[in-house]
């Protein structure tokens, strides 16, 4: 495994499989876990000087796994970029008929925090996360029979998209 893609394990199993108080007791990121120890988790380097997004989408896509991250290793994006980037992530896979997959993304330069808790900044590197939005759909339903949101601040839940 490259010395990067063993960062970005380390992350995902410390901190965002990591129960957290400013997550209500839930892990960080809830469902990771269950694909990585399944092996549903795609994980590679992206070099968008070198490859472009939607080929790396499409090796995730034949993989038949549930889930990737992908470790993008050039381009600083600030925190405030991160939104506007992920919507355009969006967009493109939408445009190339992948419209069945969304992304989420993980900025170390994000400033969103609980109680002065921010996972995002513990990233190795910028990552993207992508998912089949049946599932993301599924989860964010399930947390939201939970407290998981209770202790997110305003712009944090906006952020999300999260109705309270």
């Amino acid at each position: 495994m490259e010395p990067l893609l063993e960062e970005v394990l380390s992350y995902v199993i410390n901190v965002l499989e990591e129960k957290r108080g400013e997550f209500s007791g839930f892990a960080v990121c809830p469902f990771v876990k269950a694909d990585r120890v399944a092996d549903q988790l795609f994980m590679k380097v992206y070099d968008n000087e070198k490859q472009s997004f939607l080929s790396v989408a499409g090796e995730f896509i034949k993989s038949g796994k549930r889930s990737a991250l992908l470790a993008q290793v050039n381009g600083e994006i600030s925190g405030d970029e991160t939104k506007s980037y992920q919507q355009f992530i969006n967009m493109l896979l939408t445009e190339a008929g992948y419209g069945n997959i969304g992304s989420l993304c993980f900025n170390p330069n994000d400033e969103l925090n609980i109680d002065g808790h921010n996972p995002r900044s513990l990233a190795p590197c910028f990552l993207i996360n992508l998912a089949y939005k049946k599932d993301l759909r599924k989860g964010h339903r399930s947390l939201k029979r939970t407290n998981y949101y209770d202790k997110m601040p305003k712009e944090y839940l906006e952020y999300l998209g999260v109705k309270k």
